[in-house]
């Protein structure tokens, strides 16, 4: 019985692979959930509330509590085989520090689980939400200038990215875990609920945007293809049409500039 495990389920990119993992069919699947507020879960997942058992003899349970809440973490990804880091920020500030404590706090959950389970532990897949800004295959689309430009205007971002990077590099040489870096372009349509297409690219020229549903989809799919994307980094590109709103995007590279440019 596969177990999967979702860390930050009521953010845009968290709703959006769960939503798709409730769908996708897969038989007899657990799904353990991470929320620092249930109700705000079951607001946005009402089917939760009165089901324990949704679809084909899936099972999902829910566990609340911040990422730093060691015994609700260590019940979420207990004999989970699939993890989807789902706590991330676009928003800049001189403190960001999201990427790289949930990566302490899950490492730590992870090896207090192999001590207890011994011989029997197996490693499981962490699908870790990066960017394309820092991947080195796959290019954004357009002049060199542009990616340089979001790499300076959101760097507290990246540098917390590659900082959570390095703990994973370390503890997948350990064999605590496998990971898959799944790197995006811009993500909007937060609100929305429909996909309308995308792929998986190793190397080449993405899209420029791509949306939370698609990115969702891909993030379920990478979980069921684990074992052909272990150990690697794989971009997402969309291949349909994206709704794109820029006062949301607007505002983080004013706000990336902000503390880029000032030094308070």
């Amino acid at each position: 019985m596969p177990i999967h495990a979702v860390l930050g389920a009521t953010g845009n990119l968290g709703s959006a692979t769960l939503r798709d993992l409730l769908s996708s069919g897969i038989p007899d699947l657990t799904i353990n959930i991470l929320v620092r507020s249930k109700a705000k879960l079951l607001g946005a997942f009402p089917q939760l509330a009165n089901f324990s058992r949704i679809g084909k003899g899936s099972t999902v349970n829910i566990f609340e509590g911040p990422i730093s809440d060691e015994p609700a973490l260590a019940a979420c990804v207990r004999s989970a085989s699939v993890i989807y880091v789902c706590v991330s920020t676009n928003h800049s500030a001189h403190t960001v520090d999201i990427a790289r404590s949930t990566a302490a706090y899950l490492i730590a959950a992870l090896s207090q689980r192999r001590e207890a389970e011994g011989a029997e532990y197996q490693d499981p897949v962490i699908l870790f939400n990066r960017s394309l800004t820092l991947s080195k295959e796959v290019q954004l689309p357009g002049p060199v200038f542009t990616k340089k430009f979001f790499h300076f205007v959101i760097a507290l971002v990246y540098e917390d990215l590659e900082r959570a990077s390095l703990l994973y590099d370390a503890a997948e040489k350990e064999g605590l875990l496998a990971r898959i870096t799944v790197d995006a372009p811009m993500l909007v349509d937060g609100d929305g609920t429909v996909a309308t297409g995308y792929k998986l690219i190793r190397s080449g020229t993405s899209s420029w945007y791509l949306s939370y549903a698609d990115f969702g989809k891909a993030m379920v799919e990478l979980g069921q293809r684990r074992g052909e994307f272990e150990g690697r980094a794989v971009g997402v590109s969309a291949t349909g049409k994206v709704r794109t709103n820029w006062l949301p995007s607007l505002w983080i590279i004013l706000l990336g500039l902000r503390y880029r440019l000032l030094p308070f």
